[in-house]
């Protein structure tokens, strides 16, 4: 399924993505398609949490965090 939207952009701006989407054989509406998946696949892998990669890494003798934290973190 696709969805119609409608831009009002500077002349200019047009005029960019005109000649870049010659440059790849498209039609800018084509190109500007092309830019929104890009930048919407690069929102979702930023999208992760950065520290989860340190998940499980860490040493520590506190084996009862989640059953004791009040007292833990005063």
């Amino acid at each position: 399924m696709s969805r119609t939207i409608t831009l009002e952009i500077p002349e200019e701006t047009y005029e960019a993505i005109e000649m870049q989407a010659e440059t790849k054989g498209l039609e800018p509406a084509q190109m500007i398609v092309e830019w929104l998946s890009e930048a919407i696949g690069q929102t979702q892998i930023t999208a992760e949490d950065p520290l989860e990669a340190l998940i499980g890494t860490l040493e520590c003798e506190a084996t009862d965090v989640a059953e004791h934290h009040d007292y833990i973190i005063m």
